[in-house]
């Protein structure tokens, strides 16, 4: 890895005009991070309505139609509002850096996208569609009202950020890297930007395509997915939605993983073992994320359930978990033939090798077709989600921002609040997630708000309770997280050159 120098970075926030007008692929990056942080207690706010509502059989706190409400926000915040933003922001602050490059290849498109996510944001909470965030059809195509149509247009603006960013990570990636710098010398994590780079190119398009049919059935009356006259069949939508969304499942991963590398190999003081075994697994993850939509489609009558089609996608599913095995044991090599430095932007990789395998054993399982019709649309399949996303994903993304505070701020933050923040937000997934696995399987459908007329309704009772529990765990780590980071940029002492006084002039070369 090259080292990352120390650099002064314009203030961003000086003024309006600054603010929104900045090509600086530093200051572009810190607006994707402050965007990502103030989205995700908006939708971790939706989550808490959720869970509260869950928490006791029957309704008690929002009725059906605004439960359905707060879950396509929340669904949609969190994917495109969180996540995404997450990883082009680190991407965007670290990849020039790392390759020698003065700037992103487009500076002026750099700055559209990061704009673009504000009314796309916009539209997807005002929208107050109720369709879920798969928006699943024929109801997205035939619900009344404007709702279901602003939704769309947000997430439309979304997909165009999000593949402008796309083209122009490769052309930066491609193009800009420094004389010296070969594709055998590239760093793991600009590897990783490259990888969800190239899916976002080839993906998007599906599901920019896709939305602008639904959009035409509701506007102006085109047959795309409305079940009408002409029999049209339902199912191409699901087709073109997880064509897109599977692949995504990646786009929120791939960021994740190349930061964990950079950080496991960081605080391990070792060279990160197996490193083209790392870039090749990151490849076959992005060649095989395409091709395995349709185990989302086992139990649809007419869709994947011919047993050809089953046997084909589920054995491609099974040999995408080799790849994440692949790079799970090297990161546990590197760490045990390493000199680890337990600070806390390690332990939260150490949380996202916890989430990501529970989360992966249990996709293996769901890959199963038996229990995949079982399991299919319950809590399970929500718990094994979340698992990967949040205990996984964002878990790795937390530990970044902790890992780079220093570097963004020239500050340290206060340590015992991020151990406490650490702890509470591990135990608090693991509790609420793990929770929805066990309900998912004894039988609480996806969804759902209200589970009072089921037989075990004591059984899920206490699990929901649990999970909510789990969740209020995690909704007060963020609160930790939040007066860490105010009383760190008010009072946090200086950083200094060696914040984590891991007593090594640079990087070890991946």
């Amino acid at each position: 890895m090259i080292k990352i120098t120390d650099s002064k970075h314009p203030p961003f926030y000086k003024n309006w005009k600054t603010l929104i007008g900045t090509t600086n692929h530093e200051e572009i990056g810190l607006l994707y991070i402050i965007l990502a942080i103030i989205s995700v207690f908006i939708g971790g706010t939706l989550a808490m309505v959720m869970r509260t509502e869950l928490a006791f059989p029957g309704p008690t706190l929002v009725t059906d139609e605004l439960y359905a409400v707060i879950f396509t926000a929340h669904g949609t915040i969190m994917i495109f509002l969180v996540i995404f933003p997450l990883g082009a922001g680190f991407g965007n602050y670290l990849v020039p850096k790392l390759i020698g490059a003065p700037d992103m290849y487009w500076p002026r498109w750099n700055n559209a996208a990061l704009w673009l996510l504000i009314p796309a944001g916009g539209l997807i909470f005002f929208a107050q569609a109720s369709v879920g965030w798969t928006a699943y059809t024929p109801q997205s195509a035939i619900f009344e009202g404007v709702s279901v149509d602003m939704w769309i247009i947000g997430v439309l603006l979304a997909g165009v950020s999000s593949l402008v960013s796309a083209i122009n990570f490769l052309m930066t990636i491609a193009t800009m890297r420094g004389p010296e710098l070969t594709w055998g010398k590239l760093d793991l994590f600009s590897w990783s930007i490259l990888a969800t780079s190239i899916i976002q190119l080839c993906a998007t398009p599906l599901i920019t395509t896709g939305l602008a049919m639904l959009l035409s059935d509701r506007i102006i009356e085109t047959t795309f997915f409305s079940v009408s006259a002409y029999g049209v069949d339902s199912f191409l939508w699901q087709h073109i939605f997880w064509s897109y969304s599977h692949p995504a499942v990646y786009i929120m991963i791939l960021p994740a993983m190349g930061l964990t590398s950079m950080m496991v190999q960081k605080f391990s003081r070792n060279e990160i073992f197996g490193y083209k075994s790392m870039v090749v697994s990151m490849m076959v993850i992005t060649f095989l994320g395409f091709l395995v939509w349709g185990h989302h489609q086992y139990t649809l009558y007419g869709a994947a359930t011919d047993a050809l089609t089953t046997t084909i996608f589920s054995i491609i599913t099974s040999l995408i978990a080799v790849p994440s095995g692949i790079k799970t044991f090297n990161w546990l090599l590197t760490m045990w033939g390493g000199r680890i430095k337990l600070e806390v932007p390690i332990v939260f990789p150490f949380g996202f090798i916890i989430g990501f395998v529970i989360g992966g054993v249990t996709g293996v399982w769901l890959n199963i077709v038996p229990l995949d019709i079982v399991a299919h649309d319950t809590a399970f399949v929500v718990g094994h989600f979340h698992m990967i996303i949040l205990g996984g994903a964002l878990t790795a993304l937390i530990g970044a921002f902790y890992n780079f505070f220093p570097e963004f701020t020239g500050k340290m933050y206060h340590r015992n609040l991020a151990w406490a923040h650490c702890f509470m937000w591990v135990i608090g997934f693991l509790t609420t997630f793990g929770s929805m696995m066990i309900i998912g399987i004894h039988g609480m459908p996806r969804r759902f708000y209200d589970y009072s007329n089921f037989g075990n309704v004591d059984f899920l009772a206490f699990w929901n309770l649990i999970a909510t529990l789990g969740a209020y765990l995690m909704f007060t780590s963020g609160i930790v997280f939040v007066i860490n980071m105010i009383y760190s940029l008010r009072r946090g002492p200086p950083a200094g050159p060696d914040p984590f006084n891991l007593n090594i002039d640079e990087l070890p070369t991946m």
